[in-house]
């Protein structure tokens, strides 16, 4: 069975030199200079694969990406980490496709950034993080980098991000458990997810998709929670927007789903239910989740047949990514 993952990651000693010095937002994963080696180093993730059966990786930059540093340096610096994933793919082009790093809070430049990464460097599509300094992808101003993916044809991955202290402060700090504990709850283990998954609920109610339906979003962590609420959204949609399509019309003709390490069967079950196999491929979140053997041992003793396996191993990647 060829395996395909789709949300595993990198960095660049420039990034994160960068992202210690300027970025406001502060990382909440306490083991990210212990993951240094496997974000940097490309072989790294080479020997990950081999020793576990993962053909290939769709790279991309997760949250502590240059999106999140002050406007100044944000340009630049998705510019490098484009530049620098293209060098480190050309190494092992069977082995890694990539998506580019987006500063999502200059849209314009963010626009050119994803018609640049994708024409002149071979990128699959554009990832963005979470919020953008509170806004979220549905406000005018970032209605650039739709019309661009939408003239492209391809994928933005809504990858969670770090959420502000002032919601953190209210939704998860508290005196009946420790610093940490607050930080996970509002980061990996819920709050992070949450934010993600009211990123495509706002995109899809905003008539986004509607008016560019050549955009394809990508979401990990089993859809970031709305599955389970599609027909609950259906159901009040109406009263708030007067789309041509029901919201789940639009999730299930653009939105694309992976686990993200999350490999669970009930979780996986809902996912086909709702999305089909065609919607649905396979993730680790390379170096943050290493499931090591579990990562294709789940996927091949899945209760599923054998054409939604071959889908879900590699088959829905290579179409949506054109691998």
């Amino acid at each position: 069975m060829k395996l395909i993952t789709v949300e595993e990651h990198y960095d660049t000693d420039q990034n994160i030199s960068q992202f210690n010095k300027y970025s406001e937002v502060k990382n909440n994963n306490p083991r990210q200079d212990q993951l240094r080696p496997d974000l940097v180093d490309f072989s790294n993730k080479i020997a990950y694969m081999d020793k576990n059966g993962i053909d290939m990786q769709v790279i991309s930059d997760a949250g502590n990406s240059p999106q999140v540093l002050p406007d100044q340096y944000a340009v630049s610096g998705a510019h490098d980490q484009n530049e620098t994933l293209a060098e480190n793919i050309s190494k092992y082009p069977d082995r890694f496709a990539g998506l580019a790093t987006l500063p999502a809070n200059v849209p314009d430049k963010a626009a050119e950034e994803l018609e640049y990464a994708v024409t002149k460097l071979g990128m699959k599509g554009g990832i963005i993080s979470g919020s953008i300094n509170g806004q979220f992808l549905d406000d005018p101003k970032f209605e650039a980098i739709f019309a661009m993916a939408d003239k492209l044809g391809t994928t933005l991955y809504l990858h969670p991000g770090v959420i502000s202290n002032d919601q953190k402060a209210m939704l998860y700090d508290s005196k009946a458990y420790s610093a940490l504990g607050a930080t996970m709850m509002a980061g990996a283990m819920w709050g992070w997810h949450m934010e993600a998954g009211i990123q495509v609920l706002r995109i899809i109610t905003a008539g986004l998709l509607e008016k560019y339906p050549n955009v394809k979003l990508a979401t990990g962590h089993w859809g970031e929670f709305i599955p389970m609420f599609v027909e609950r959204i259906d159901g009040f949609s109406p009263i708030i927007t007067d789309l041509p399509l029901k919201f789940s019309d639009y999730y299930r003709r653009q939105v694309y789903l992976s686990p993200s390490g999350m490999f669970t069967a009930p979780q996986m079950q809902l996912a086909l239910t709702e999305m089909g196999a065609d919607h649905i491929m396979w993730s680790e979140d390379f170096p943050y989740v290493q499931s090591g053997k579990t990562v294709r041992e789940f996927l091949e003793q899945a209760e599923v047949t054998d054409e939604q396996r071959e889908a879900i191993a590699h088959g829905t990647a290579e179409k949506l990514f054109n691998l």
